[in-house]
């Protein structure tokens, strides 16, 4: 593991989160898929490690926390809202590893599609547990102040938290205009991206801002943002200016996500 990526991590999560780990998780559902209680049967201990200084217990304790939560990514098990208000809290939390933080954010989108509505492979139905859908809705609130985390080095963060937000379709209309206000503001191209192929995620899903949406994405697949770097040497003011524009070219994205705004429910 690099240097920089252990001192990037956190000391450690504080007491009054391990106490709160202890107190609002039922940890009689927090289980292993596939090995019968209690050998299977986790604790306090999982969360925690969440918050290590050291990368590799961290990123072990997230795989085992998707494991628990989505089995092999095709359910929404009943471990998924116990835990849930957590990996969020962990997401939200500078203290925890960045490299964990998107890990846990791919999680999410794991359990947003294994949660929503249609047939999966071999005819089954997707369920979820009776609590996952408050559970959600939650999550999504909480997740929304972070695609305007301007924090240095955060990009990946922000791009999977658009990646998150584009599976709460019933939200669409709201997301949508969320989702447009941040890409003026960002200022990174993986970020911007991933904001493109969010509203392209939406679109179908919207009610008063499908025309919009649809109408920005195709502006987006003509538009080459601030254009080619200007030369330095030739023109410092122009490259100033240039360096200070966000306009990013988002045209291959943009290509991507029009296809999927346009495709029938």
């Amino acid at each position: 593991m690099k240097d920089t990526e252990r001192a990037g991590a956190g000391a450690g999560a504080s007491a009054e989160l391990t106490a709160r780990f202890a107190a609002e998780v039922d940890w009689t559902k927090v289980v292993d898929p596939y090995i019968p209680c209690p050998d299977g049967q986790y604790g306090p201990d999982l969360l925690e490690r969440l918050w290590s200084p050291d990368l590799r217990t961290a990123e072990d304790a997230q795989a085992t926390l998707h494991f628990a939560c989505c089995g092999d990514g095709s359910s929404v098990r009943a471990a998924a809202p116990e835990v849930l208000p957590f990996l969020v809290e962990a997401v939200r939390d500078p203290a925890v590893a960045a490299r964990v933080r998107t890990q846990i954010l791919e999680t999410l989108g794991v359990l947003a599609r294994a949660a929503g509505p249609g047939p999966r492979r071999g005819g089954w139905w997707r369920t979820a547990p009776a609590a996952w859908p408050a559970a959600w809705e939650r999550a999504v609130d909480a997740l929304l102040p972070l695609l305007a985390d301007d924090v240095e080095g955060d990009e990946d963060v922000r791009a999977g938290v658009a990646a998150v937000l584009a599976r709460a379709t019933h939200r669409a209309d709201d997301l949508i205009g969320r989702v447009l206000a941040r890409f003026e503001d960002e200022p990174h191209l993986s970020a911007a991206e991933q904001l493109v192929l969010a509203v392209g995620e939406l679109a179908p899903h919207a009610v008063e801002r499908r025309e919009d949406a649809v109408a920005w994405l195709r502006q987006r697949t003509v538009d080459a943002g601030k254009g080619e770097e200007p030369d330095m040497d030739d023109d410092t003011d122009a490259w100033i200016a240039w360096m200070e524009q966000h306009g990013h070219d988002v045209r291959p994205a943009a290509v991507v996500a029009l296809r999927r705004a346009l495709r029938p429910l």
